[in-house]
């Protein structure tokens, strides 16, 4: 049996364009920007073209913008290029978690469970998180409410719930339902 060392819940907010993300983490509303470590990009340049997809990182806790500009080497050049573009950012719901290991165990385990739906991606694609991890993503508006998913509503890659089993070699992944009234 495997046993699952790492479980963590990713709190998503999106999605937004580039004018409305950095009217985001500017807003003294909006909670601090250095909660914020992953962040999750769609892009394509007109409705002819397929959506290009990339996931990233920012380790350090000193707010994602250091991260997601106009200098990001993937980002950059569709903002420059007016392509349409979705940005997600995310963050762990128990702030206690984000340490940059934890921080990249998650990339890494997005990275390898949807290698083939990242077309932006190149490093980590062949690796495995190190040890069994769960992940839960829940996703809000810029609003700070709970979005009820559509396929819009949600970066497009994503299920609601991610593991790897890291002795069985395997993922397994769902999303789930939404049962309204008492439980």
């Amino acid at each position: 049996m495997d046993y699952i060392e790492h479980t963590y819940t990713i709190q998503w907010v999106g999605p937004m364009n580039y004018e409305e993300y950095k009217a985001y983490i500017r807003n003294p509303e909006t909670l601090d920007p250095n909660l914020f470590n992953l962040y999750y990009f769609e892009t394509r340049q007109d409705k002819r073209y397929k959506w290009r997809t990339y996931i990233g990182i920012h380790k350090q806790n000193d707010g994602i913008n250091k991260r997601v500009n106009l200098s990001h080497e993937h980002l950059g050049p569709f903002i420059k290029n007016n392509a349409e573009i979705r940005i997600w950012i995310g963050g762990f719901a128990k702030e206690d978690n984000q340490k940059p290991e934890n921080i990249d165990i998650v990339e890494t385990l997005f990275i390898n469970a949807y290698n083939d739906k990242f077309t932006e991606n190149q490093k980590k694609k062949f690796l495995h998180p190190k040890e069994s991890v769960c992940v839960i993503n829940t996703y809000y508006n810029k609003n700070k409410e709970e979005i009820v998913r559509t396929k819009s509503d949600k970066p497009s890659v994503f299920d609601d719930v991610l593991i790897y089993l890291e002795e069985a070699g395997c993922f397994m992944h769902g999303n789930l339902s939404i049962i309204r009234g008492a439980i």
